[in-house]
């Protein structure tokens, strides 16, 4: 099959395949009526794309003129930037405020009766420059709203992350106080289904596990669906969920100073430490968090920029990282937690002998990540039905991607009547591998996962575990498993012991005899909670 041109660039600020963000007409309209914004959003949210997005609209209005100032000057100085400012607006340089330059371009006979400007990149301002002068971020958007106020139909707008802070609270900036501030918010299932949409077009559209996998894997982050969109395209095949943990198993690595960067946008130690210490709590619990924990954990404060929590959260959030429901001003405890995606996801873990062991510990951490993201891993309900787990391809899927960023090597086993959820895992190029099946209770086969296993079971297989999962509040669900799996096929079970801190409700160690081999294999039992 042709393999067509890639609508998608995960570079591009221009998009041939774009979502317009809720907030452009309420931004555009701001602007349009002389008024100030600032977009809040980490690296890949598609601040960029949305300043174009509300350029398009803003000119729309033949009377308004839009200038786009991508990116501060090399030499932060107050001087530098009104200089730039003069050749994006085509008049003399070397004027001493913005007002000269602004009237400049009014006075022309050809000037609309609007002028709208955007500035990108807008933490760059927040750098210091030259110590001995006045800081070019405070100087020069100080000046800017000066004008802005005393000339009727000037609008500014900028986008940024953790420097809209410091520009505020450092720097201290008329302009912030005064600009209505949005925050972007990552894309949600519906969002990628929409993007993914010339799939269908191509005759090789995406199911609903591909799409599930792709999700959890990004997060929502603009940028990242867009890079695993264009990498699924150059295949000549319908994806797979294996596909997607695949392209982003390589991203880790390819791109790994990417994923730096974006981290590096919300958390900088020489500013704050406050939003990585509050990032990392609120990935290590689950569910509600009381707001004076948050607090507590935000102090004793470090770097130079002092952060109320309220501004934390909501940089986080603006970044892809947490999930806020309710009312940041008022709620207590606080509603928050992580966002499922590969930022989320442990790095590569300390090597051992014991490979069985190995899968113990990497299995649990990753266990307490479902646990703590469970609702990320929901569909949403249908026609008012309630919301239902992804299927089980999708766990493992999502498992195979935490695995492979931990350091094992991930094979998917080949299509049987056992199905295709069973995991092969490799550690550093060895022949011996581990086994890992998923199984949601009361869906398919979830009675005879260990009967699979064994029949999966070779000479070079060193351990093995099945995962069950529910949503349900099912009553000694423990008790009723063992009975109902294990005791009723005959196979030699223990109680084990439940790592401390984990979310499992129950481990049980089960061995049975198949071909001559002894199959020993660890069940965990998880109950993901809905909300």
């Amino acid at each position: 099959m042709a393999n067509p041109s890639s609508p998608y660039d995960w570079q591009s600020h221009n998009p041939r395949v774009e979502l317009p963000r809720p907030d452009v007409g309420r931004i555009a309209e701001t602007l349009h009526e002389g008024g100030s914004a600032v977009v809040l959003g980490g690296r890949g949210m598609g601040k960029s794309v949305t300043l174009h997005q509300i350029r398009r609209v803003l000119e729309q209005n033949g009377s308004t003129r839009v200038l786009l100032i991508p990116a501060p000057p090399p030499e932060l100085t107050v001087r530098a930037c009104l200089d730039q400012l003069a050749f994006h607006l085509k008049v003399a340089p070397g004027a001493i405020n913005s007002r000269t330059l602004v009237d400049a371009w009014f006075d022309r006979s050809d000037a609309p009766e609007r002028l709208v400007l955007l500035f990108d990149e807008f933490d760059r301002y927040a750098e210091k420059g030259d110590p001995a002068a006045v800081p070019a971020g405070r100087g020069f958007f100080n000046d800017l709203e000066a004008t802005r106020r005393d000339v009727p139909g000037l609008g500014v707008m900028a986008t940024g992350s953790l420097g809209i802070f410091v520009v505020r609270d450092v720097l201290g900036s008329s302009f912030l106080s005064r600009a209505l501030h949005v925050r972007l918010r990552p894309f949600d299932r519906g969002d990628a289904a929409v993007l993914a949409r010339p799939f269908s077009d191509r005759g090789l559209a995406l199911d609903e596990q591909v799409l599930d996998v792709l999700h959890l894997a990004t997060g929502g982050i603009p940028a990242l669906i867009t890079f695993g969109l264009q990498e699924l395209w150059h295949l000549d095949r319908t994806a797979e969920e294996s596909d997607v943990t695949a392209i982003f198993s390589a991203f880790s690595r390819d791109h790994a100073a990417y994923l730096q960067d974006l981290m590096r946008s919300v958390t900088d130690p020489r500013l704050s430490e406050a939003p990585r210490r509050v990032l990392d709590y609120i990935r290590q619990t689950a569910g509600p968090v009381p707001r004076s924990k948050l607090e507590e954990v935000m102090t004793p404060a470090n770097g130079s920029l002092s952060l109320e929590l309220i501004d934390v959260l909501q940089l986080l959030e603006a970044a892809g990282l947490v999930r806020i429901e309710g009312s940041l001003f008022h709620d207590n405890p606080v509603r928050v937690r992580p966002v499922v995606s590969i930022l989320d996801l442990p790095a590569s873990s300390e090597e051992v002998d014991d490979l069985a062991g190995l899968l113990r510990r990497d299995l649990v951490t990753l266990l307490g990540k479902l646990h703590r993201g469970s609702v990320d891993f929901f569909r949403p309900g249908r026609g008012g039905a309630d919301k239902r787990l992804v299927p089980e391809s999708v766990f493992s899927a999502h498992l195979a991607l935490g695995f492979e960023l931990m350091g094992w090597r991930v094979e998917r086993e080949a299509q049987s009547a056992s199905g295709r959820t069973d995991l092969n895992l490799r550690r550093n190029g060895a022949d011996e591998t581990v086994l890992v099946e998923v199984k949601i209770w009361g869906r398919n086969d979830y009675r005879d996962a260990h009967r699979q296993i064994e029949r999966y079971w070779t000479a070079g297989v060193r351990g093995a575990a099945v995962v069950h999962l529910t949503d349900a509040d099912v009553d000694g669900w423990g008790e009723r498993c063992r009975r109902e799996c294990l005791d009723s096929a005959g196979l030699t079970v223990k109680e084990a012991a439940i790592v401390a801190g984990s979310p499992v409700s129950a481990h049980f160690a089960v061995s049975s005899t198949a071909g001559g081999m002894t199959v020993s294999v660890d069940h965990y039992l998880l109950r993901l909670p809905r909300k």
